[in-house]
């Protein structure tokens, strides 16, 4: 049997962080805030750090939760390079991940949007 290849590597990693934020700075994404006490507390995780982990997910074909939690996991250190955050729960990286509508079955739109070589999850089952 082949061994499995990996769909992700920390090089390509690495290099699409750096384009997806210098695009998110260049278009003046806003990264909202929530501040302590409007309805929970503050957000220790940007927005575009949950979006990021939308496209790694995407990436990969993550067809769950778990999975896509799974995955956030094993590349974290990549992830959040430069950033002293610990590993967000699964509970937390689901309910962002809802908020912006992505799910491993139906990716946010915007994925396709900004990686038009990335093909959705729809088109995959046939």
């Amino acid at each position: 049997m082949a061994k499995p290849v990996r769909k992700l590597s920390a090089e390509w990693i690495r290099r699409t962080r750096a384009d997806f934020r210098d695009f998110l700075d260049e278009t003046k994404f806003p990264d909202p805030k929530r501040e302590e006490g409007s309805r929970g507390p503050e957000w220790k995780y940007p927005e575009w750090l949950i979006m990021f982990i939308a496209i790694l997910s995407v990436k990969c074909k993550a067809k769950s939760y778990q999975a896509l939690y799974r995955m956030a996991m094993e590349y974290w250190d990549l992830i959040a390079e430069g950033m002293k955050l610990k590993p967000i729960s699964e509970t937390q990286l689901r309910g962002r991940l809802k908020k912006i509508g992505h799910s491993p079955r139906k990716s946010a739109a915007f994925i396709f949007q900004l990686f038009p070589g990335l093909e959705p999850a729809e088109s995959r089952k046939r």
